[in-house]
Order: C-alpha cells, then structure tokens, then sequence
C-alpha cells in the first residue's frame, strides 16, 4: 500500500475504507448497549437485532440515500428518520412491543448521531 493511502475493505461489491468502518464500529459501540439496556432478559438476544438493523440502516444512509434521493432532500436527515424507524421495526418484529421499540431506537439514534457530533467537532 503506497503511503498515505487508505485500508479499503470490499463487501458485496462496497468499497468500504477504514473511516467507514470505524464510524461503523463507533456507531454499534454506541447503539448496541443502548438497546439491550431496553431489554432486560434479552439484552443478548436485542443485542444481536440490534447489530444487525444498525448494520443495514448505516450502509444504506451512507451509500444508499446519497445516491438516490434528490439534492433538495438531505440524506443525512432522512436517513436518520430511516434508521430510527427501520431499526424500530426490527426490534418490534422481534419483542412485538411497539412502544418499548421507538423510544429504544429513538434513545439509540440519538445517543450515536451524539457521540458522531462530538468525534467530528
């Protein structure tokens, strides 16, 4: 690797450097435990959901929406109202507690797009 040059992962065809994936790596640091605290006995179990949702929603904020949405909508904004929805789905579908599934993927997005600010700032 020629000096000065990033680390690049390819998964299914992304090209994903290492700036990605440690914003990856702190967004799950951050979300994961924040989830599994909205589920005691079954931390384990939410935690993985969690993991799993997150993963999804992030590849598709950071590759998806910038690329198919129009300029005048940020994707950013869009994708964050994405991932708190879409990951609520996943944890509805698998504790089918609704309520307890907003406010933890609310509570989760909130935390990481935080602790995104601070990192950047």
């Amino acid at each position: 690797m020629a000096a000065g040059s990033a680390a690049r992962v390819t998964l299914a065809g992304l090209h994903l450097s290492t700036g990605y994936l440690l914003a990856l790596g702190v967004t799950l640091a951050v979300e994961v435990p924040v989830v599994a605290a909205f589920y005691p006995g079954r931390r384990r179990r939410m935690a993985v959901v969690c993991a799993a949702a997150t993963t999804v929603t992030h590849l598709l904020l950071v590759f998806g929406f910038p690329r198919i949405l129009p300029r005048a909508i940020s994707p950013l904004w869009f994708g964050e109202a994405f991932a708190t929805l879409g990951e609520a789905g996943a944890y509805w579908i698998a504790d089918r507690q609704v309520g307890r599934a907003l406010v933890a993927s609310a509570v989760a997005n909130t935390c990481s797009y935080g602790v995104g600010l601070l990192l950047l700032w």
